[in-house]
């Protein structure tokens, strides 16, 4: 897999582009002064010395060419704000238009009867904010884009610990090299193995723009919430695309629970029922966790659920950069009314 660049070293390749570029232009600015004056001396029968000329243009050059160089490595995505963000650069095909527009988010929280959320910091470039309720929301780098002002973005429930690097991290990398979308990731309480995942705060909906309905959601959960987001998309998978788990257990979920996903797609008034999707990704070095997921995947086979398994990643963060391309490949991605 490719190296996956972080925000730092995105900041690093941009001054150093930036003073190249500036070395470019003085040279070349001063190579073309000396050659007209080395001009004007022709009139008055001046000896004409173009090494210093030639050395100037040599100089300008070689800048120039550095400065293509480091374009060139500069991940793709990370210019000027996009006028509208890349919709499923991963998956094939363009996501269906859609039949209605998401409402419009209130200028001031306030004016609408809301609590304003409180911003708590800006971990991997992105916005991280406290509702009043204790839910956290990150908001990624493009959320404040100039040019974004008016895209609302899928949305992914991660029931993880705030204080994770990680994950932060590995999304907004992904989503700046433009390999996968960015992402709003709401942190609800911590779910309850009898309850399911808590649900998302209407708070959140009016107070982000953020995509409705189940086409651009997702569930992931982390270590000891990872079989709870699982058991929850096997019981009912309407309320979201995909669950994804993440260094999990999943020996006490089998098809004997309440709620059992329908093996012929149909619940008991005979609708249809989404096809369950499960993403169980286990770092590298966590063999008990690999091993609890492939039985998972063996057990769940004849319920027509459809799971992929991310094995032996590392580092963490990584891991995390391709859990935000596979939210890319099953959500629908930014999108603008």
């Amino acid at each position: 897999m490719p190296h996956v660049p972080e925000v730092a070293e995105v900041v690093v390749l941009y001054a150093l582009l930036t003073a190249a570029g500036a070395v470019a232009v003085l040279l070349a600015r001063s190579a073309l002064r000396h050659w007209w004056e080395q001009r004007a001396g022709r009139v008055y029968e001046l000896p004409v010395k173009r090494v210093g000329t030639l050395l100037r243009g040599a100089g300008s050059a070689l800048a120039a060419c550095v400065v293509i160089l480091l374009a060139d490595h500069l991940p793709p995505g990370t210019g000027a704000p996009p006028s509208s963000p890349p919709h499923s650069v991963t998956a094939a095909g363009s996501p269906p238009p859609r039949t209605s527009s998401p409402p419009p988010v209130p200028s001031d929280p306030a004016d609408a009867g809301l609590v304003p959320p409180r911003t708590l910091g800006h971990p991997a470039g992105g916005t991280l904010q406290q509702l009043s309720d204790g839910t956290r929301v990150w908001l990624p780098p493009q959320y404040d884009y100039p040019d974004s002002a008016g895209v609302y973005f899928p949305l992914v429930v991660a029931h993880i610990d705030p204080a994770d690097p990680d994950l932060f991290a590995g999304f907004a990398a992904q989503s700046l090299r433009g390999v996968a979308d960015p992402f709003v990731v709401v942190l609800p309480a911590r779910c309850d193995p009898d309850a399911g995942p808590a649900p998302v705060p209407a708070a959140v909906s009016r107070l982000y723009r953020v995509l409705p309905g189940r086409p651009a959601r997702a569930l992931l959960g982390v270590d000891e919430d990872a079989a709870c987001v699982v058991r929850q998309q096997l019981a009912d998978p309407r309320g979201f695309v995909s669950a994804i788990g993440v260094s999990g257990g999943y020996a006490g979920i089998d098809r004997s629970g309440p709620q059992p996903y329908p093996p012929d797609g149909r619940d008991t008034r005979g609708r249809d029922v989404p096809r369950p999707a499960l993403l169980l990704a286990v770092p590298s070095g966590q063999e008990a966790a690999r091993r609890s997921a492939v039985a998972l995947r063996a057990r769940v086979r004849d319920v027509a659920a459809e799971v992929r398994l991310l094995d032996g990643i590392a580092p963490r963060r990584r891991l995390f950069a391709l859990v935000a391309g596979y939210a890319t490949e099953k959500l629908d991605g930014p999108y603008r009314p």
